[in-house]
């Protein structure tokens, strides 16, 4: 089985032009060199499928270990989008809207009744954040729950009013995802897969 589902992306690979290819790894080569990032792998999808796939970089720096396409990232922020598109979706079904303040859902957050799900998804919220970006604190280690996390961090006073400065915060995002579950009525995980991750033909069958 493996075999055939290389040699399919190697055919689908093919189909994309050397010049395009090409153009593609100069501009991953030149963003790696200007940002310093030691590693990474780009998939490019058309009309469903994978025509592109290719690593660039060290994945590890000492010892030196070369980057394959094969090799799992940690997805870190990028998360996030999935969150804030689920928001989106909710207000389409107006199961929510963007000026909703936090409190419509989680009414026991510091001044949940100012801050909006605009103000989470844009980091002006004054939340604080729990995930310091330069160290990693032993409790990170451990198992959490997004309502531990809330209880610790999300009922601190805000480190300013809601709306008047900008400050990345994790914590945000914990709460939306929490604001998800609770308008949709199922876990956030579940919701992404139905309304986001399914196929389109999976989305079909599930609207009949």
């Amino acid at each position: 089985m493996l075999v055939f589902l290389l040699a399919g992306l190697a055919r689908a690979q093919a189909q994309l032009p050397q010049d395009l290819r090409q153009a593609i790894d100069n501009v991953v080569g030149n963003a790696l060199a200007d940002t310093d990032v030691p590693s990474v792998s780009v998939a490019v999808v058309k009309g469903g499928q994978v025509v592109y796939l290719k690593a660039y970089g060290e994945a590890r720096l000492d010892p030196r270990v070369e980057a394959k396409s094969e090799m799992r990232y940690s997805i870190g922020s990028i998360s996030k989008q999935f969150t804030a598109a689920a928001i989106l979706l909710l207000g389409e079904q107006g199961k929510l809207s963007l000026d909703d303040k936090v409190g419509k859902f989680l009414p026991r957050l510091t001044r949940a009744n100012e801050v909006t799900i605009r103000q989470l998804l844009s980091h002006t919220s004054g939340y604080q954040d729990y995930w310091p970006q330069d160290y990693v604190m032993p409790e990170m280690l451990q198992a959490v729950t997004p309502q531990q996390i809330l209880d610790t961090w999300a009922r601190k006073p805000l480190d300013f009013d809601p709306g008047t400065k900008w400050q990345y915060s994790n914590t945000n995002f914990v709460i939306a995802g929490l604001i998800v579950e609770k308008a949709s009525g199922m876990p956030l995980l579940e919701f992404l897969q139905k309304k986001i991750f399914a196929s389109r033909h999976e989305q079909r069958g599930q609207r009949r």
